[in-house]
């Protein structure tokens, strides 16, 4: 059953809560009574959604991954596996939700969110592995994508210096490279 317009809002102010918190101290060290005490909430509310404080988080990693824009199959190129445009869409909606993802990627460095992006992103996107065995398809698979993410973080530490299509072109000509 879908949650109600109220329990949207209750939920809401809780992610956000948590969000916020997470900019201030690590994750383990925040308690449902800080949670509770920022979304304004009392304590039923909260356990009437989650069990605990990891359950919220994961949650939210959820909503963001479920968030990402999806391919347009009329913009891919068989080439590279990719289109600038799709690769500027994936961009924006980090440039948009800016914060969430300066929390998960760049304060948190967290790699099993970072994997479970990698590999949304994968499979959202289609993309082909390079490489004729499956060694080499996992190796260029790690080595492009450890690549994208450190641009990614850098991209958003150093608050977004280019535009999404100029990231994503930078990233596309550099995997061209790889193509070659």
């Amino acid at each position: 059953m879908a949650d109600s317009r109220r329990v949207k809002i209750t939920k809401k102010l809780m992610k956000d809560a948590l969000l916020e918190l997470m900019e201030e101290k690590p994750l383990e060290k925040i308690s449902v009574t800080d949670v509770c005490r920022a979304a304004d909430v009392n304590r039923s509310s909260f356990y009437a959604h989650y069990q605990d404080i990891m359950q919220l988080a994961e949650e939210i990693v959820q909503d963001v991954l479920m968030l990402l824009p999806t391919e347009s199959k009329d913009l891919y190129d068989y080439s590279t596996g990719y289109t600038q445009r799709v690769l500027a869409d994936f961009f924006d909606y980090i440039r948009e939700n800016e914060r969430m993802f300066r929390i998960l990627i760049v304060r948190y460095d967290n790699q099993s969110f970072n994997d479970r992006l990698i590999a949304t992103v994968m499979d959202k996107y289609s993309v082909p592995l390079m490489g004729d065995t499956e060694l080499e398809r996992r190796y260029s698979y790690t080595y492009i994508t450890n690549g994208v993410m450190g641009m990614l973080r850098s991209w958003i530490v150093d608050s977004f210096p280019i535009s999404s299509a100029e990231l994503a072109k930078l990233v596309l000509n550099m995997t061209k490279c790889l193509l070659k």
